[in-house]
């Protein structure tokens, strides 16, 4: 069954790019998959009747468009030419197209001589070839004289070849004859461009020698030389330009060919997709898509969107369904853009075959076959828009294709609306040559997923975004592009603002989009900080946002530039406001401008708006590129006349800057970085020389992040190495090492021991003073989180960015464990690993970070709680503090199956110590407040050590007692004494080998369970308990105790009668030791069985009875086995009543 649609195609590859006449001359393979189409049996029919009449016309122009097959027709032909005997193919391909032409060349034998086009001289390309030529011959008389006249390069017989060219070919035709040759084919292929060198080098005599090649061709009585150029515009397209006199000369060298048109109609496509599609017999022969197909391309020829005039066309549309999944407006569009803008058939089958993007073959084998999707306009334009394929002729066709481009990569939002747009772009490039109309009708047609009405709909709503343009009294869409726009109207517009406004627009944009580095502080500090300038008047005071890090775009701190008329009121007026400033990362500046200076701010403004009106209208790339240029012009002249205002100059001192009401000294010689570098130290003057730009960073590089992580998960594991690297390693979580651990004096190396200890004053990295910070942070009354943690190192006077502060935080963390504790959304993490870290630099809002006290509560209740956990086998791994105590606890308690987590069967205090532990968030406050509260609320008399201890272990036992009871209850139900390794023995020794035959799935599977010889005790337990209740024992409650008692009993019945019946047939002699099976009679003849189990004190007391019955019957046997048989039955009628239903159909019932 076929998946994708490529399973269904064959696409043979057969044709190529390009084909070289020089090179496959004589190569058979190459036209192995030429299709003759009429046009190209016409051709040959044109050639071969003149050939074969000795007409004098032996010299011919074939022309077509690029790629239409010329240069494969001229090798068709060469082979042809040279005889049946020599190229047998090409011959038998010729006659099953058409026989009566291919009997033209039946008895040729010429031999062929091609030269391909070149930028030189087409003397020079013939001499080359006819050396080659004469390689390959037998050395007679004529071949030597051949080349002794060519001995000289570019000359012939003493002459310039270009001279005697005609000579040059009559006398080589006259070797080739001597060869046994019937005479000689000259192909010449691309001589267009031999006519383009000629029409650049009119001296080199070009011209003559194609005259003369002509003319040699065509004389008379003497067939020998036959010619056949090939070319895709007319001569005098080619030199063009050259003046009328020298075009008129190659007018009459081009009247010496007879011409051939050869260019194949848009409907012959169809005949070559058939045969490069290979559509597959499981794709053609289904009929939904043969009825889907046929309806498609009858509509197509409805539309005349593709023509079918005579039979012969007819009857290439007789079976569409093999063009499958070519939609008729691809095949259609693509033989048009192929022929004007690409390279014809070979382009057409490079679409289908090459595995180029977005092509047929990429597209068939990405797309599903279901529902049979079609190959439409809109995939199209992804193959054309691929790549730089397109050759554009005229100006027009290449402005509204680039415009296309643009619109539909700006659209992205609306799938409907960019697929129209797509099939509108194709269309726009063939509905010329097509002679087609783009209406909703088309496009409907070409988009198959929408109904005309709704197609409509759609375009009309382009054309309000001014995406579309409707023409023809609203049935005809084509793109809005706009060919001319009046430029100065919209200037004049944009210039009627006022200019305080366009002064502040043009400075704003010219200035707040650049961010000033602090190069100095940088230098002092190791942290890239940036000023931003913010621009604004007296009356439209600047502000900014939130001051944030450069890394997120955002700057540090902020020049708020006010500007100002020189010489006016304003300045006063901006001098008192600044004085009342107080922002610690805001510095001011008056800027005084010169009438000049605003002018040019206010241009600047104006051709900004002007650019935003021709974006907004997505006008062609050439109005566009001539607005940017006026607008570069205009930023040039900001940047030497306002932006050099800022700076101070030889002979010109610059302007004051202003910092928190007090003027920055010295500020008139500094430039605004060192402005920025100034306020920075100011500001951060603790801030810790962190010279490695690698992490100090806000938002470090992803590959940064990694080796961060790496290097606390080694400092985590706690490698116990002196070095954490090898000396010839050298990743990067090495250099963030020794920055932000070695060279603050953390990491300790001693030998071969090393440690995390507290940062060193003095240390090249000094940050005691920042480490003493962290610890207020974490200490504050209400517990911050990491993030909050973080924006206070950022803040000043530290201004420590996220990379570092926050493995230092985490070194933190990590060196006061036992003080230091972590909670993730409210609950406590108990031990610090690499997935925490993780969460913890990835999401630093949800972890909550606290240094807890340790004063409280005194040393007795540590103590206490110490021995507590001792008895418990969970002692604190580190110091002995509240926090670690608390960590051992939950440890401990975290252990707890789930049913001692919520069994009511343990005692009051255990009760309300499990609440107390299920509802603590604050370890130290459960220890030093919330259990002693509890133990006050109990009222019990011994100590709170004691009384905490026996809770404790009231809950830890309670998986025990859990198991003991199910061995109880096991034990009762089956009739056993003992432990629980002894009821398992017993058990095991009963059903072994004797499940095999059961049909009862449940009791099979106990008896299974009961013999696996595999598990431990308290495995075996849990796995014979969890059968039958479907729960393991860990995950009971309380409820699961009593329907286990109901279930164990139910399954002993039925563990008994299936025990009965295997004893009768003694298939299970171990349990025949233990049970007895009696069956009595009554009086009446009714039967009941009785079967029993024997334990030691049943034993016991059958010797007694048999003692007193040997006293009482004395030597009768008889008597005393009446007397047992009698008080058997009187004992089954006393039980009976009480055991009616289940002893009912003892005998009648079968286990299994």
């Amino acid at each position: 069954m076929l998946k994708r649609i490529i399973d269904g195609l064959e696409l043979n590859a057969h044709h190529t790019r390009s084909i070289s006449l020089s090179r496959d001359l004589h190569d058979d393979t190459t036209i192995a998959s030429y299709l003759p189409t009429p046009n190209a049996v016409q051709a040959l029919k044109q050639i071969g009747t003149a050939l074969a009449e000795c007409r004098s016309q032996r010299a011919w122009k074939v022309v077509g468009p690029y790629g239409s097959g010329k240069s494969a027709l001229g090798i068709v032909l060469a082979q042809l030419l040279a005889g049946r005997d020599t190229h047998p193919a090409a011959s038998e391909m010729l006659r099953e197209a058409s026989a009566s032409v291919a009997d033209l060349f039946a008895s040729s034998k010429r031999f062929a001589l091609a030269i391909v086009g070149a930028r030189l001289s087409i003397g020079l390309a013939l001499e080359a070839e006819v050396h080659r030529a004469l390689e390959g011959w037998h050395q007679g008389k004529g071949a030597n004289a051949l080349k002794r006249h060519l001995s000289e390069p570019g000359l012939y017989k003493g002459r310039p070849i270009n001279a005697v060219a005609g000579e040059l070919m009559r006398d080589f035709a006259s070797v080739a004859r001597a060869q046994g040759f019937s005479g000689t084919l000259l192909l010449v292929d691309e001589v267009g461009k031999f006519v383009e060198h000629a029409a650049m080098h009119p001296e080199a005599g070009d011209l003559i020698a194609l005259q003369q090649l002509a003319e040699e061709a065509c004389r008379q009585g003497d067939d020998s030389l036959a010619m056949v150029v090939l070319q895709h515009q007319h001569f005098a397209s080619y030199a063009a330009g050259i003046g009328r006199a020298l075009g008129d000369e190659w007018h009459k060298v081009a009247s010496r060919f007879e011409e051939i048109p050869f260019d194949e109609p848009v409907e012959r496509y169809v005949h070559f997709a058939t045969h490069a599609l290979g559509t597959k017999p499981a794709l053609h022969r289904d009929s939904k898509l043969v009825g889907a197909a046929r309806s498609l391309f009858a509509t197509a020829l409805e539309q005349s969107i593709l023509r079918a005039p005579t039979p012969a066309d007819r009857r290439l549309f007789q079976h569409p369904e093999k063009l499958y999944p070519l939609h008729p407006l691809t095949l259609a569009s693509l033989a048009v853009v192929s022929k004007r803008y690409g390279q014809s058939e070979r382009s057409f089958h490079a679409f289908l075959n090459s595995n180029e993007p977005a092509g047929l073959r990429d597209f068939a084998q990405v797309t599903s076959v279901e529902g049979y999707p079609w190959y439409r306009l809109a995939q199209v334009f992804d193959y054309l828009a691929s790549g730089n394929g397109l050759r554009f002729r005229d100006l027009a066709a290449e402005r509204r294709w680039a415009f296309a481009l643009v619109s539909i990569e700006r659209q992205a939002k609306d799938a409907d609306a960019l697929v129209a747009l797509k099939t509108i772009a194709v269309l726009e490039l063939v509905q010329a040559p097509l002679a087609l109309r783009i209406t909703p009708e088309l496009v409907a047609f070409a988009l198959g997923n929408l109904s005309v009405s709704e197609t409509r709909t759609l375009l009309d709503r382009l054309v309000d975004q001014g995406l579309l343009i409707c023409r023809h009294s609203r049935s005809e869409y084509g793109f809005a592009v706009s060919d001319a726009i009046n430029i100065e109207a919209l200037y004049e517009q944009a210039a009627q603002a006022g200019d305080d406004e366009l002064t502040v627009r043009g400075a704003s944009h010219a200035l707040g989009n650049r961010l000033v580095v602090a190069n100095k502080h940088y230098d002092r500090r190791g942290t890239i900080r940036t000023l931003a300038i913010d621009v604004g008047t007296v009356t439209a005071w600047p502000h900014a946002g939130a001051n944030r890090s450069d890394s997120d775009g955002q700057p540090d701190g902020w020049l708020r530039l006010i500007l100002v008329t020189a010489d006016s009121r304003e300045e006063r007026q901006v001098l008192d406001r600044v004085r009342d400033a107080d922002d610690p990362l805001s510095v001011h500046c008056c800027l005084s401008l010169s009438a000049r200076g605003r002018a040019a701010l206010a241009e600047l403004a104006i051709w900004l708006a002007v650019q935003r009106e021709v974006a907004a209208k997505r006008l062609d790339p050439w109005t566009s590129q001539y607005v940017e240029s006026r607008l570069h012009q205009a930023k040039e002249d900001v940047d030497a006349l306002v932006l050099s205002a800022l700076a101070s100059n030889p002979g010109r001192i610059g302007p004051v800057y202003w910092h928190q009401g007090k003027a920055v000294p010295d500020s008139e010689s500094m430039n605004v970085g060192q402005v920025a570098s100034w306020m920075f130290e100011k500001v951060f003057h603790r801030a810790p020389r962190i010279i490695n730009e690698l992490i100090n960073k806000d938002r470090p590089a992803s590959a940064i992040v990694l080796a961060r992580q790496r290097l606390l998960d080694a400092l985590l594991a706690g490698s116990g190495g002196a070095t954490l690297f090898r000396d010839n390693e050298y990743p990067p979580e090495r250099l963030i090492h020794a920055t932000l651990l070695r060279d603050t004096g953390i990491w300790q190396a001693d030998g071969n021991d090393c440690e995390l200890v507290e940062p060193k004053l003095g240390a090249r990295v000094d940050i005691c003073a920042l480490w003493t910070e962290i610890s207020l942070v974490l200490t504050r009354d209400e517990a911050p989180t990491f993030e909050q943690v973080l924006q206070e190192l950022a803040a000043p006077p530290f201004g420590v960015r996220n990379g570092p502060a926050s493995v230092w935080v985490t070194l933190y963390l990590m060196i006061h464990r036992s003080r230091c504790a972590v909670f993730e959304r409210g609950t406590l993490v108990l031990e610090l690993t690499s997935e925490h870290l993780q969460r913890m630099h990835r999401n630093p809002h949800t972890f909550t970070l606290r240094e807890l006290p340790q004063a409280q509560g005194g040393h007795n209740l540590l103590r206490d709680y110490g021995a507590v956990l001792a008895s418990l086998g969970a002692v604190p791994s580190g110091e002995a503090t509240y926090l670690e105590l608390a960590r051992a606890l939950y440890r401990w308690f975290g252990r707890l199956s789930d049913f001692t987590q919520q069994t009511g069967r343990v005692s009051k205090d255990a009760a309300l110590v499990r609440s107390a532990l299920r509802k603590a968030q604050d370890p130290i406050q459960l220890l030093t407040s919330t259990l002693p509260k509890v133990y006050a609320q109990s009222k019990g008399k011994r100590p709170f050590q004691e009384w905490l201890s026996a809770a404790l272990v009231d809950l830890g036992m309670s998986q025990r007692k859990l198991q003991d009871v199910v061995v109880t209850e096991l034990g009762q139900a089956f009739e056993m004494i003992g432990p629980l390794g002894k009821i398992r023995s017993q058990l095991q020794s009963e059903c072994s080998g004797t499940a095999t035959g059961l049909a009862d799935a449940r009791l099979k599977s106990f008896i299974l369970r009961c013999t696996d010889l595999t598990l431990t005790d308290e495995k075996w337990l849990d796995s014979v308990a969890s059968l039958l209740v479907q729960l393991p024992l860990d995950a009971w409650t309380d409820e699961t105790v009593v329907s286990f008692a109901q279930a164990v009993t139910d399954i002993s019945g039925h563990y008994r009668r299936w025990l009965r019946l295997v004893m009768q047939r003694k298939g299970a002699p171990r349990a025949a030791e233990r049970f007895m099976s009696l069956t009595l009679t009554s009086a009446s003849g009714q039967e009941s069985a009785l079967l029993v189990a024997t334990t030691e004190h049943s034993t016991r007391l059958a010797h007694n009875l048999l003692d007193l019955l040997a006293q009482e019957a004395g030597a009768d046997p008889q008597t005393a086995a009446a007397a047992l048989a009698q008080a058997l039955q009187n004992l089954q009628v006393t039980r009976a009543p009480t055991n009616s239903t289940e002893e009912k159909h003892h005998d009648k019932r079968e286990a299994g």
